[in-house]
């Protein structure tokens, strides 16, 4: 084949009319030399039996002139569809630094392998780095972590091309090796050059090693221009490393001439590892998305996830007049080690429903591989008879939203297409109206792309006349994480534990670690997307769901959303701070944090996401959220950034706490990054008065709260209570469970409820303790309460889990989010319910399986509860109560 570019890395090469090239190689380089090919569009290299394409040949030492090193192609449709289903996967850090570690490692990574290879339809992986642990791993075991990695790639059958990059943890030389290009030799024996090419799709793909400024870029650099002028022209580019060009643990200024030459062509996509954090957004270059993937574990204490690929908005179909090319690269988020869930939200078992109000239709099917496409849904009547028969009802329908759309605008731009509206991929929404008075039974059976069913599912419900049920109200406003200025988390309304949902909305995005707002008879959320730039806020009407507006933001939405004065505030993960008017969704007021603009591209090193806290004082509002290491002040009406900030640990780059304080005093609380100390600040000059260590680390996301006579935090490191007199001062501490039994993540560590002296705190490990604070023995739980598993969520039903070394289950799936009544405590769990405890005793009173995970905090308002699903669902529960029962 002629015309193919062959390179080393440095040199450059083209094939003639037979195929042949030539090239000279610097053999004092690199110590494995190797050659390789810039793939042409409509071929895959032939996969070596570990699914890697052998795109590189080595060369053999001795004296040259070697030939022979040719390269197998292969014409692959695939190869040459614009919008072929990629993956994309990183940091699955395959260890071999103990023997331990390396029986671990093979099943947990072999399971994510078939995982994968269950997409149907899939047929290409991208890698964005840290595919191994060699840079801690002693030399003589290096060879052995690739050794695994290949295995279980083998071992999963992933049966299409797997595309390796280069991460800072595959760094790692033999015992003899020395310099940058020594440390690369293990990477260069096992998985190929460092840096590299290949067309597919009609678009060009570069892979680049941007782990080390100073070692690797500037020959990089000039291998990347002559890469770009050969092969660049004209074609979109996709661009994947291991380090964001956006983070602050990224490769720096050092890295702005490859961003600058990338510049000069139409870069699409910069997609990243090595942050831990599930995160995508709009990226250096226009029209690009700036993508992380998580990895083993999170910061952001999600599970470890990957992607599918979706290039349907940047694709432009010839046979038409329009221009589809308008949009973005999207696509979907998945979960690892979510294996066949199921369930049938509503009707739920035991559910009573008004025969007017009708019954609200929730289905959810989900899996790590699996895509769900259609559920026959079945009604029949107590006699058996069937009254309604759904057969294909649709999962992930696009939907049209009925209230206000706000599209994207960049400060002093124009606004952007606004995307398609749909519901999550693991979700079927609808309504049944019509039935009758009387008990039915309701039968669900979920079906894959493939044809394979979910298992069925059925329920048992009631419908009654309308007039026999309370009919649901809102009470008060539930405006910010906590529910008020004291982070209480404690409802004056009370919903009670007989729960029935009202309706439910789904976003077609993502909930983590976010929560609803109440206020004005509105529901507000920001929805974060783990899969797409359009992370957003909506408002719903509090009774009937009805989408009242939804705006489209800059950056994650990784928080609970904030409201004040009529205006409703939010940061973004990119440090972008919302201000939005809280009855149309317009923005007030935007700012931004460490935004560098150079030339035609931009890099936002701002690291925020939190929520903002709005306090009034005397002339002014101030709002107080922490952007990386600096706590900052502004003015809640304007956005102008007032005199003061303070210096706060960053810790892993997550941001989840409130600052908190008693009615109209003039000293807020509020946890550093990652909860590591309790900060008191003076929010009129916005000076720090004093600091106290809560040991927080890694996955905990929790805010300080009061009780009636002290102060309690909850963070990976315990329970504590603080004498505000004596500058927070600890005075007394227990141990918490935050050790989760063989479940990934690891999940978070989230805020207490407080009523009265109590504090109730769920935890890890899948439990609820309930504290005294005012009595002799604070540290001493009252009552505890083990929330236990859904029937084949325990840890032990998932045979690679047990492979890995997982002997036994714990006492439940990891629990978050109390929310105190006067008669219940609410808690959420990650295996997807809301649970109902006896606030005196600790009994379980009542549980609500919502499907997917439970991981934003919960809100009260009137007899409703609202719960934020990890698929990116709302849902509004009501209190179920017939008269006269």
């Amino acid at each position: 084949m002629p015309g193919v570019s062959v390179t080393d890395g440095a040199q450059w090469a083209t094939t003639g009319a037979d195929g042949g090239y030539a090239m000279t190689v610097d053999r004092n380089r690199r110590e494995t030399d190797l050659v390789s090919i810039v793939s042409p569009n409509g071929y895959t290299p032939v996969l070596r039996d570990d699914y890697v394409p052998a795109f590189f040949r080595e060369v053999p030492g001795g004296q040259g002139p070697v030939k022979g090193l040719d390269f197998a192609l292969v014409a692959d449709a695939a190869a040459a569809d614009p919008e072929e289903k990629w993956l994309m996967v990183s940091d699955v850090e395959v260890s071999n630094r103990s023997d331990a570690e390396a029986r671990n490692t093979l099943p947990r990574w072999q399971g994510q392998v078939e995982a994968m290879a269950e997409v149907h339809g899939a047929t290409l992986t991208m890698t964005t780095g840290d595919l191994t642990v060699s840079d801690y791993a002693a030399e003589p075991r290096r060879q052995g972590g690739y050794d695994i990695l290949r295995e279980g790639l083998r071992k999963g059958k992933l049966g299409h091309p797997y595309y390796p990059v280069i991460g800072n943890h595959d760094i790692g030389g033999a015992a003899t090796s020395v310099g940058y290009g020594g440390s690369l030799e293990y990477w260069r024996r096992n998985m190929g050059p460092e840096w590299y090419s290949f067309d597919r799709g009609g678009r060009h793909v570069v892979v680049l090693e941007d782990n080390y400024d100073s070692s690797g870029l500037a020959p990089q650099l000039a291998w990347l221009r002559e890469d770009l002028r050969r092969h660049a022209a004209g074609k979109q580019v996709l661009v994947f490393a291991h380090r964001s060009l956006f983070t602050r643990w990224g490769p720096g200024a050092g890295m702005q001439p490859i961003v600058d030459e990338l510049a000069k062509y139409d870069v699409r996509m910069f997609a990243a590892g090595h942050n831990q954090q599930a995160e995508y957004r709009r990226g250096a270059f226009a029209r690009s998305v700036e993508v992380n993937n998580m990895g083993v574990y999170g910061i952001d204490a999600a599970r470890p996830d990957y992607k599918i690929l979706d290039f349907a908005g940047i694709t432009d179909d010839p046979d038409t007049k329009e221009n589809e090319d308008t949009g973005y690269i999207a696509g979907t988020h998945r979960q690892f080690e979510v294996d066949d869930d199921v369930a049938l939200v509503s009707p739920a078992e035991g559910s009573v429903h008004g025969a007017k109000a009708g019954v609200p239709v929730e289905l959810y099917a989900e899996d790590d591989g699996r895509t769900p496409a259609t559920a026959e849904l079945t009604i029949r009547f107590k006699n058996g008879n069937v009254v309604r028969h759904d057969r294909r009802l649709k999962f992930g329908r696009e939907t049209r939203p009925t209230g206000r759309v706000n599209c994207y605008t960049p400060p002093g731009g124009t606004a952007e297409p606004c995307p398609t509206a749909h519901v999550s991929w693991t979700r079927v929404s609808s309504r049944i109206s019509g039935l009758r008075p009387g008990t039915y039974t309701a039968e669900m059976v979920a079906v894959d792309t493939a044809g394979k069913a979910w298992p069925t599912v059925r329920t048992t419900f009631q419908v009654v006349a309308d007039g026999r049920l309370d009919q649901p109200r809102l009470g008060r406003d539930w405006t910010r994480q906590g529910g008020g200025e004291e982070s209480r988390s404690s409802a004056e309304d009370d919903p009670g534990a007989r729960l029935g949902l009202r309706w439910a909305a789904s976003t077609g995005e993502q909930f983590h670690l976010n929560g609803a707002a109440v206020w004005d008879g509105k529901v507000i959320v920001a929805s974060q997307a783990f899969d797409s730039p359009y992370s957003m806020m909506l408002a719903y009407d509090g009774l009937s769901g009805a989408e009242v507006w939804r705006t489209y933001l800059d950056g994650d939405a990784e928080s609970f959303p904030t409201v004040h004065d009529g205006k409703v505030y939010l940061t973004t993960g990119v440090g972008r701070v919302y201000a939005l008017d809280a009855a149309t969704g317009k923005v007030a007021w935007e700012t931004i944090d460490d935004e560098h603009v150079a030339g035609k591209t931009v890099r936002r090193y701002g690291r925020a996401g939190g929520p903002v806290s709005v306090f009034d004082l005397p002339g002014r509002s101030v709002a107080v959220y922490q952007a990386w290491d600096t706590v900052v002040c502004r003015d809640a009406r304007t956005g102008a950034r007032l005199p003061g900030g303070f210096g706060a640990p960053a810790a892993w780059g997550e941001f989840h706490s409130v600052a908190v304080r008693r009615p109209g005093a003039t000293t807020a609380y509020l946890h550093s990054g990652s909860s590591q100390s309790l900060i008191a600040m003076d929010l009129g000059s916005c000076k720090q008065q004093s600091s106290v260590d809560t040991g927080g680390d890694l996955f905990t996301q929790s805010s300080p709260a009061f009780t009636d006579t002290q102060m309690v935090t909850a963070t990976s490191s315990g329970v504590r209570g603080h004498d505000l007199q004596a500058g927070a001062k600890v005075l007394w501490q227990a141990k918490l469970g935050t050790a989760s039994a063989c479940e990934p993540g690891p999940p978070p560590v989230t805020s207490p409820a407080t009523r009265g002296a109590m504090a109730y705190v769920a935890s890890v490990d899948g439990v609820v303790r309930a504290y005294d604070t005012a009595s002799a023995t604070p540290d001493k739980p009252v009552w505890e309460t083990p929330l236990g598993y859904l029937p084949g969520e325990s840890p032990m039903d998932d045979k690679w889990r047990v492979a890995g070394g997982c002997a036994a289950a714990g006492p439940g799936s990891p629990a978050m989010h109390t929310l105190a009544t006067e008669t219940v405590v609410y808690a959420t769990t990650w295996d997807g319910r809301v649970v109902a405890l006896d606030r005196a005793s600790g009994r379980r009173l009542a549980e609500y399986n919502l499907g997917a995970g439970v991981a934003s905090a919960l809100s009260v308002s009137g007899t409703m509860l609202y719960a934020l699903t990890d698929d990116g669902s709302i849902h509004a529960l009501a209190t179920t109560r017939i008269r006269g029962q």
